[in-house]
């Protein structure tokens, strides 16, 4: 089929996070565009066509999406290419959510206060302000021993840092609000609880699939996402109490259709909504998920997206499965122990062992989702030699710097 022919897929930003986009939409035989203001990132080489457009230039996207005739537009595992992409399928009469609900999901203090305003559970939050007193005291309001600092709009993490003192909250606000495209920061109670992210669909305001993952964090004062498993670990009654939330609030969000991905936790018996996005989610999850559920997400959000009828959802239980998503604790050049890399990869339970970048290169520290150097995707018979696995992989891989 020629270009001319082929339905054109935009698709906002080009990491490795975008790349199984790419490719399962030129597995379906439509053509690729990308666009964002890197032009050294690997999913430019794979499209057919990419601009140096930033994807947070709702304008500039939306004249690229018009030159390029588009029939649909997809951001995945982004936040903040988002807006961009819900304006241009809003301009365009493509599938995708709309700009109002993008705008409060993708701002976390816009979404903070929607939550309030519909009775969700939100934890105490506030905007640091210059002059604000809550800048130089330590411990925040009543009892609370910690804060988490934020970018107001961000993804994979980026400037979140737990805080404990004054100190430490002096320093992380300007740290995340250098992470914000608004220069804001969002300062909140840190929540304990169960991490968990609920991967899904949607269709006509109703959860018509969905994965339920346990999410690994990295150690305090960070919080990046450093693995998932499935099934869950969570009673038959709170996971209902994860969907039902969820629910209503794309209901409230009036968000009725496509893909969906949150992030909670589960503290005593109330669910608190840490983020949700109407885009796939990243980290992993869509491998994750075709292996445990034999259904591939990706695909089925690129036939979406451009208008064809997506294939049938997975009605199976899940197999259990886990991916650990691999860094070093440390910067400097990238160590592991090979020979036990080698003989991990010829596992019997191991499905995938990628790295993303070589041995020896130069590393930062994994804190957020820029600084992952690898996954390894496993399977198991049961949840808890699933447990047992994960902790096999690191400690054999060893993963350091130095």
């Amino acid at each position: 089929m020629s270009n001319s022919t082929r339905k054109t897929l935009l698709i906002l930003a080009a990491s490795h996070y975008q790349c199984a986009a790419i490719r399962a939409a030129q597995a379906l035989g439509y053509r690729v565009v990308t666009t964002d203001n890197r032009p050294d990132n690997p999913g430019h080489r794979l499209a057919e066509r990419s601009y140096g457009v930033d994807t947070t230039d709702v304008a500039g996207v939306l004249a690229v999406a018009r030159a390029e005739r588009i029939a649909g537009v997809l951001a995945p595992c982004t936040d903040v290419a988002m807006p961009a992409a819900a304006s241009v399928a809003e301009a365009l009469g493509l599938r995708g959510p709309s700009v109002a609900s993008t705008a409060i999901a993708c701002d976390k203090l816009r979404f903070r206060a929607f939550l309030e305003q519909h009775g969700f559970a939100s934890p105490t939050y506030y905007r640091p302000l210059a002059g604000d007193p809550w800048r130089t005291q330590a411990g925040g309001l009543g009892a609370t021993p910690r804060w988490i600092v934020k970018p107001a709009q961000s993804s994979g993490s980026k400037g979140i840092t737990v805080v404990s003192t004054g100190e430490e909250m002096r320093a992380a606000i300007p740290a995340a609000c250098a992470f914000s495209k608004s220069g804001e920061a969002i300062v909140e109670e840190f929540l304990e609880g169960h991490q968990g992210t609920l991967e899904g669909w949607l269709h006509e305001g109703e959860i018509v699939w969905h994965a339920l993952l346990d999410r690994e964090t990295a150690p305090l004062p960070h919080t990046a996402t450093h693995g998932h498993a499935i099934p869950t670990m969570l009673t038959i009654e709170q996971q209902t109490a994860v969907r039902t939330t969820v629910t209503r609030l794309w209901r409230a969000l009036g968000v009725s259709d496509g893909p969906f991905d949150c992030d909670f936790v589960l503290a005593g018996d109330r669910v608190f909504i840490l983020e949700v996005s109407p885009r796939l989610g990243g980290n992993a999850i869509c491998d994750l998920v075709r292996s445990a559920c034999d259904f591939d997400l990706v695909a089925h959000t690129v036939r979406w997206a451009c208008g064809e009828a997506p294939a049938a959802l997975p009605t199976r239980p899940a197999k259990p499965r886990a991916v650990a998503l691999l860094g070093s604790a440390r910067a400097g050049r990238l160590r592991y122990h090979r020979k036990a890399a080698r003989t991990l990869a010829r596992e019997p339970w191991v499905e995938a062992l990628a790295w993303d970048v070589p041995f020896d290169a130069p590393v930062e520290p994994f804190i957020d989702g820029r600084h992952r150097v690898g996954q390894c995707l496993l399977a198991a018979a049961d949840r808890e030699e699933l447990g047992r696995r994960l902790r096999e992989v690191r400690e054999r891989l060893a993963i350091t710097a130095e």
